[in-house]
This record gives structure tokens, C-alpha cells and sequence, in this order.
């Protein structure tokens, strides 16, 4: 029996679904107006396992796991290091501190909900995790690009 998913897509073309709905799409779909699609799919199941539909789905949950183990541990190295003070309160230190926490802020919010991308199709009904994600992302990137500029300043 085939059951209905509908997909809403900006644009006027299928392909700006995200990538693992793609995949999984079958190319009976039919167009009800500019912005809205009924997409068809065989199996319905394949959605909630996400390795059906994305081949490289283990190896970039791998990838995000040892980066995540790996960054939480290094930043937080780095932090508690400095804050047992000692010698190494120079500017220099304080603007790499400043970047770890920068990293963990990426590492601790916006990675678990990078991965969760893989395993929901949509997020919550208003768009709020959604915005939070992006905004944690730029926050991150931009203060870790402040912060090795102002190291290479202050060099």
C-alpha cells in the first residue's frame, strides 16, 4: 500500500528537498501548487531508518561522535588549564580559552543537533530548534574567527 508524505520545499523543483529525501523518493509525485509537493513513498518505514536511505549514514554518525568525544575533551583540557592559572595568563591564552569555549559551544549545541538532522525529517512545528542550530553555528564562527584574528593582532 503506498502511503503519503507531503514535503514542503521552497522554489519550484523537487530537488531542493533535503538530499536523504531524495533518496527515498519515488519520481510519482504530484505538484499541488508553487510551494507545497505530495511526495510518494513505497516503504514508509525507510524514513525512520535512516541507513536505508543514506549509504554513508554510519560513517558520518562515526565522524561526528569521535569529533564530538574528542573536541569536549581537548577545549575542556584547555579551560581547566587555564583557569588553574599559573603562568600562562597572557593575552594570547585568553583569547585561545575564549576560543575553546567557542569550539564547546558549537560542539555541545549545535553537534547533537547536526546529527539529529539525520534522524527527523522535520523539526519542531515553528522552526525554534531550527533556528537555534543556525544561530549557535554563526554565534560559534564568527567568535572563533574574532578570536584567532585578535591572536594574529596580537602577535
Amino acid at each position: 500500500m503506498m502511503e503519503m508524505v507531503e514535503a514542503e520545499a521552497s522554489g519550484g523543483s523537487i530537488s531542493s528537498l533535503s538530499p536523504s529525501l531524495n533518496s527515498i523518493v519515488s519520481p510519482n509525485f504530484l505538484q499541488t501548487n508553487e510551494t507545497s509537493y505530495r511526495v510518494f513513498i513505497a516503504n514508509p518505514a525507510d524514513m525512520i531508518d535512516p541507513w536505508h536511505s543514506n549509504a554513508d549514514f554510519m560513517t558520518i554518525i562515526l565522524t561526528h561522535a569521535i569529533t564530538f568525544i574528542v573536541g569536549v575533551i581537548g577545549n575542556s583540557v584547555v579551560i581547566a588549564t587555564w583557569a588553574k592559572g599559573g603562568k600562562i595568563r597572557s593575552p594570547t591564552a585568553t583569547f585561545l580559552v575564549s576560543l575553546a569555549c567557542a569550539d564547546l559551544l558549537l560542539l555541545i549545541i549545535f553537534m547533537p543537533l547536526e546529527t539529529l538532522e539525520y534522524f527527523v525529517i522535520t523539526w519542531d512545528q515553528h522552526g525554534h530548534i531550527c533556528k537555534l542550530s543556525s544561530f549557535v553555528e554563526l554565534l560559534s564562527g564568527m567568535s572563533s574567527i574574532l578570536n584567532l584574528v585578535a591572536v594574529s593582532v596580537e602577535r
